[in-house]
């Protein structure tokens, strides 16, 4: 290979490099605007200015404010899945889905900006993001994440320890609702309730676990 075609690879290679790292530069200034200012404050041109460059440069990364957002949340459904898909390891039902909701659980408190973003934000938010189409694919992290409560609940169904009439997606729903809002309300009144985030979420889980039978 002559010495000039090297040389045109390395410059395609840093290119390309760069348009990665300005793209990374888009997607963690959004976040941080929006976690900040809220979504109705998020436009193209207040990202623009965030950044140091000029709006049609964003346009050439994402076509609008909506899909950068959109990346933004699915790239925190990937990180929650990630936490929770060890826990769908555990053989026993009832033990997996308690290790499931911890799992949940111990994601919101260690990353509490990812999660009001992904699962707490302002309501006109979540209505743009769902808008048109669905947030993610059918083999999306999020849906795999919630996908995994449901499997576990519909193996407590086959071994008895869940009534054959219940429907195990809406169960899904409950439990899942059950532990968001426990840690949704410490991370907004961290003083109220006065006992701790895990003692709450264990109770909430042993409570949700024990109104199962």
């Amino acid at each position: 290979m002559s010495s000039t075609k090297r040389k045109q690879i390395r410059s395609v290679a840093r290119r390309d490099e760069q348009k990665a790292e300005l793209r990374e530069k888009i997607l963690a200034a959004a976040r941080e605007l929006v976690l900040s200012k809220g979504f109705a404050d998020l436009s193209i041109r207040r990202l623009a200015d965030e950044i140091g460059y000029a709006p049609g440069t964003i346009y050439l990364y994402f076509n609008n404010r909506d899909e950068i957002v959109r990346e933004i949340c699915i790239r925190g459904f990937a990180e929650l899945f990630e936490k929770m898909k060890f826990a769908g390891d555990v053989a026993e039902p009832k033990a997996r889905l308690a290790a499931l909701l911890r799992a949940y659980a111990d994601f919101a408190i260690n990353n509490p900006e990812t999660y009001r973003l992904s699962f707490m934000e302002d309501p006109k938010f979540t209505k743009e993001l769902f808008r048109s189409t669905p947030l993610e694919r059918e083999d999306g992290a999020g849906r795999r994440a919630f996908s995994a409560v449901v499997k576990a609940l519909r193996d407590l169904k086959t071994c008895g320890d869940l009534a054959s009439s219940e429907d195990e997606n809406l169960m899904a729903e409950v439990v899942w609702a059950g532990v968001h809002g426990v840690v949704s309300l410490k991370l907004i009144y961290p003083a109220f309730p006065t006992n701790s985030t895990e003692a709450l979420v264990n109770k909430m889980i042993d409570t949700l676990l024990n109104g199962l039978r």
